[in-house]
């Protein structure tokens, strides 16, 4: 699949749910660009400051699931931490056992509705339609949100 950038995301046609595709040339960086897409699917990620930064760290034990709760702990912080992040530095992603780990340094602030904007409300991650496609060329994964 071609795609107009070397990397970023795009959000790809659904009838009730967002489907995110992402892209870069590495795991990590669709991983990135997938997490901004998911804040771009709530708000105005654009107007996030990123005023405090966190250390996230989230396992699995395939790509897949990596991916998957990547996003739930974004979104478990936004839910119960009213927090909303811009800046995403994730590290090299380690898979020296068995279980893939992911390290990762968040940058944002709290979450406020008059300067972020609210768009629509993620109810989940899913696993439906899920993919990841890794090249020579880069890396594009694809999800679907639930609405």
């Amino acid at each position: 699949m071609s795609h107009p950038k070397t990397e970023g995301f795009r959000f790809l046609e659904h009838t009730s749910d967002v489907i995110i595709e992402a892209w870069g040339p590495t795991l990590e960086t669709a991983f990135v660009h997938t997490a901004e897409a998911f804040y771009e699917t709530m708000l105005n990620v654009r107007t996030v400051e990123a005023i405090f930064e966190e250390q996230v760290k989230v396992q699995g034990h395939d790509e897949k699931e990596l991916l998957y709760n990547w996003l739930e702990v974004l979104l478990l912080k936004f839910e119960i931490e009213r927090m909303v992040y811009s800046r995403f530095h994730i590290n090299p992603i380690s898979d020296k056992t068995s279980i893939l780990s992911l390290q990762a340094k968040i940058k944002g602030e709290k979450y406020a509705p008059q300067k972020h904007g609210a768009k629509v409300e993620i109810k989940g991650i899913t696993y439906h339609l899920m993919r990841i496609d890794k090249q020579q060329s880069g890396t594009t994964v694809q999800i679907l949100l639930d609405l």
